[in-house]
């Protein structure tokens, strides 16, 4: 995937957020109140780190375990189940954090090697989630006292809506544009 395609997604994804954290708060709110105990989006981000975590094992030279990469099409399912099954404090913003861990390789390996002219922009952005993601994956509770300031304060709230918007028309722009 190109970066021109990346920061097409990302810039609809974020202006689509803003968008609607602006004009329907309410669901917003209710969404984050229920994301830390909520199973599916844990299931989901727990299977999306699987796959990202086999794809970048396949890509990556493992030196003398080469001959072992055939193995990961079964361990990365295994881990799967091992993880859902298993662990009793699978919870989804410790899942999202490793997703923002593992998403951030592929993007800035993307970013670095396409020349095009500030993707900087693109990669410091991906390197806030990187920090964000470490921060919830070893203390997911950060996840609801993160955004507890944002949901109790109108005020803080649409300014958050309204930089996430403008922050999305950005990536739309170098996406269309620059990129």
């Amino acid at each position: 995937m190109s970066l021109q395609y990346i920061s097409i997604i990302l810039g609809i994804l974020a202006t689509g957020g803003g968008v609607l954290g602006f004009f329907r708060p309410d669901l917003v709110k209710r969404f984050a109140e229920l994301f830390p105990r909520s199973v599916i989006p844990a299931w989901i981000f727990t299977a999306l780190c699987c796959w990202l975590g086999a794809k970048e094992a396949l890509s990556m030279n493992m030196g003398f375990l080469d001959a072992y990469k055939k193995f990961i099409y079964v361990l990365s399912p295994a881990v799967f189940v091992a993880s859902v099954v298993y662990m009793k404090e699978l919870l989804a913003p410790r899942a999202l954090g490793g997703f923002l861990l593992l998403i951030a390789v592929p993007i800035v390996r993307t970013a670095s090697l396409s020349g095009a002219p500030y993707f900087q922009i693109l990669v410091a952005v991906v390197y806030l989630w990187v920090i964000y993601g470490m921060v919830l994956l070893f203390s997911p509770w950060y996840f609801r006292k993160t955004y507890s300031v944002i949901l109790n304060h109108d005020g803080i709230f649409r300014g958050v809506a309204l930089t996430k918007t403008a922050a999305g028309i950005l990536f739309l722009v170098l996406g269309l544009f620059v990129y």
